[in-house]
Parts: structure tokens; sequence; C-alpha cells
């Protein structure tokens, strides 16, 4: 069993979004002695890491290595240990996130000049073979703002991965409701308000705008839930379902976490039984 966080941990080196959902299916496997002792199922996770990080001085491998370390076994740490202190799992999820969130602000503090060298190099290569592409105006005007969001859109996505390893943590212990049932306390919502000053000064748009992108993925997540909760009232077919609630997240996401925050705030939300059969 142990040679799985090993297996793991090559993976989440290479592809911490892949890794981190793959380790939450570990550790549903291995709840029962991850309740006891949360470190002991993990540790051979974090040797391959910790060992790239210390024998490759090349920025690339470091903050591979710090991925893996960092976003993908200390986030499932976290989130083991308040499993383990006894509070609700959306709570632990909560709490794990703000850990991912921390350390991608501190990651790009770290490594800021050189993830926008590889932003660069990526875009040369774009412009090699697909030219047309970025010669569009639109492509090319969007490109400065890309470039500003650079650290949420890597927090997003790694807190995404987080969601559905969380969401595959709860299915594979076959806890009832999943999506429908999430829910988070309002008084995260503070956290947003609290940043808005910062939007006030030249110098402190672009970390607002970052901290805004990336703290709006809990509401983001507890307005899918609510829609998720009540097309489930309509449709009986679980792949109409998704098909339906795929379009709503393509092209309402903002609206997804309008309802989010407010639902929140709110905590209106009623659990109703059963549904009707479209």
């Amino acid at each position: 069993m142990f040679l799985y966080p090993l297996i793991i941990s090559i993976l989440a080196i290479m592809n911490p979004f892949l890794g981190l959902i793959l380790l939450f299916a570990y550790i549903s496997k291995t709840v029962v002695l991850s309740m006891a002792n949360p470190i002991k199922p993990l540790l051979m996770f974090f040797p391959l890491p910790l060992a790239l990080l210390m024998l490759d001085a090349n920025p690339g491998a470091q903050v591979m290595a710090l991925d893996a370390i960092f976003a993908v076994g200390v986030v499932s740490l976290i989130f083991l240990y308040k499993l383990k202190a006894g509070i609700k799992q959306s709570e632990a999820f909560l709490i794990a996130n703000l850990g991912l969130l921390a350390y991608g602000l501190v990651r790009y503090w770290l490594f800021g000049v050189y993830q926008l060298q590889v932003f660069d190099q990526g875009l040369e290569m774009l412009q090699t073979q697909l030219p047309l592409l970025v010669d569009n105006t639109v492509f090319t005007e969007a490109l400065p703002l890309w470039k500003a969001i650079l650290p949420s859109v890597w927090i997003i996505t790694q807190s995404l991965g987080l969601a559905l390893g969380f969401l595959l943590f709860q299915k594979l212990l076959k806890i009832p409701s999943l999506l429908s049932s999430l829910s988070f306390p309002g008084l995260y919502n503070l956290l947003i308000i609290a940043i808005i000053p910062l939007y006030l000064f030249e110098q402190t748009k672009m970390l607002f705008l970052n901290a805004l992108l990336a703290l709006c993925v809990i509401p983001f997540l507890q307005g899918v839930s609510v829609v998720w909760q009540r097309l489930g009232f309509v449709f009986a077919n679980r792949i109409v379902l998704g098909i339906f609630m795929l379009v709503i997240i393509l092209y309402a996401h903002i609206m997804l976490v309008l309802l989010g925050f407010a639902d929140m705030w709110l905590n209106k939300r009623k659990e109703i039984p059963g549904g009707i059969t479209a």
C-alpha cells in the first residue's frame, strides 16, 4: 500500500492537479489509518519531491518539487488533520483550500519572474505553430491581462483539482449527497470583502484581482452545488443533468459565483428528497 503514494508523488511532480486528485483517492482507501495518524500513510509521498528540491537547483525543478510538496502533500495533510480534529468535511476542505491559496501567492512571489519567462516562451512557441491565432487583435489585447492573472489561474486550477479530489474521496467512501449537499460557512465571504480596499491603490490592483479570482472558487463551488441540487429536482437522468450543468458552468460561471456568495450568506437552501423526472 505504501507504494501508491510513491507513485503518486512522481505524478504530482509532473502534474500537481492530477496528483492531488489521485492522492485524495488514496487517502480514502486508508482513511482508518489516516484518522489515527494522518502523516503515516503519506510518508512515502514526500521523499522524491524533497530529493528533487535538494539535488536540482534549476528553477523549473524547484517549482515542480515545491508544488508536489505543498500543493499536493501538505494540502492533503491539512485536510486529514482537520478531519481528525472532528470538523465537518466541507470545512476541512475549505481550510485546505485556504492553505493552497496561501501557497499559490508565495509561489508567485518566489518564482514570478521564472513563470513569466515560461509564459513568454510558450507564447513564442504558439506564435511559431499558430501565427494567425497570436496575430489576432483580441488575443493580443488579452495577453497583458493573462500575464497579470497568472497566480490566480494556477490557484484556481489547483483548487478545482482539490474539489474533484474531495468529491472522489466522498464517493469512494460512499458518502451520500456529494455535490448537492456541499456548503461553506458565510464567514468566508468576509475574506472577499476584506480585500476590497486593495483595489483603491494602483500598486495593489493586480494583487486584488488575483486574490479575488482565487477566493471566488469557494462561492463558485457553492453556486454549482445549489444549481446541481435544484436541477436534480427536475431531471432524474444524471446524464441530462450533467449536460445542463456543464452548459451552465461554461456560460454562466459569474452567475454561479454570485449565487454561491448569496447562498453562503443566507443559508436558505433546504434538502428536498426526490425530484421530478424530466
